[in-house]
């Protein structure tokens, strides 16, 4: 297979920016809880009960780091933590009814951000885009937790086979 271009290594890179710079202002404009905040409420919906610890790798936080995610959403109303019945140094967390709804909302803000791109590529290139963008997605993780710090933001509702190996509920 060829080396990329010089022109695509750059143009990607700056797509892949580009992309996640919308995201996150889309999101951020709705929820200002600053941080990965809104990171943690989506992937606590992808994998409900995780540990602390969990949402810590997810996001590649410090441990103390998470707990503050936790905490800020916990203070929200947003998640409910439980502590694990074999491990009492262990707490698990779960979206709330009110943290499912917002988790929902942060979801359509991310899909529409990057809907809106989509939008200006042309039907044929966007299944040509879908087949190189899941290419590589596959390429790159073997582990699970890897693929859900990288599906941390993701609609998993729209993906029914993640290119990742990203579980689903």
């Amino acid at each position: 297979m060829d080396d990329p271009s010089d022109r695509l290594i750059n143009i990607f890179g700056a797509l892949s920016q580009a992309v996640s710079d919308r995201v996150r202002l889309a999101i951020a404009e709705a929820f200002n809880a600053g941080g990965e905040t809104a990171a943690a409420l989506i992937a606590i919906g992808h994998a409900p009960g995780m540990s602390i610890g969990q949402v810590r790798q997810t996001l590649r936080l410090s441990h103390a780091g998470a707990v503050r995610v936790v905490e800020r959403l916990g203070e929200q109303g947003l998640v409910a933590k439980s502590p694990s019945p074999s491990d009492r140094r262990v707490v698990h967390v779960s979206l709330t009814s009110r943290g499912q709804v917002e988790r929902a909302k942060l979801l359509g803000l991310r899909n529409a951000a990057v809907s809106e791109l989509l939008s200006k590529v042309s039907a044929d290139d966007r299944v040509v885009l879908e087949r190189a963008a899941d290419n590589i997605l596959s390429s790159l993780f073997s582990d699970p937790h890897g693929g859900l710090a990288t599906c941390r933001l993701c609609d998993q509702a729209r993906c029914t086979d993640c290119p990742v190996g990203h579980h689903r509920p």
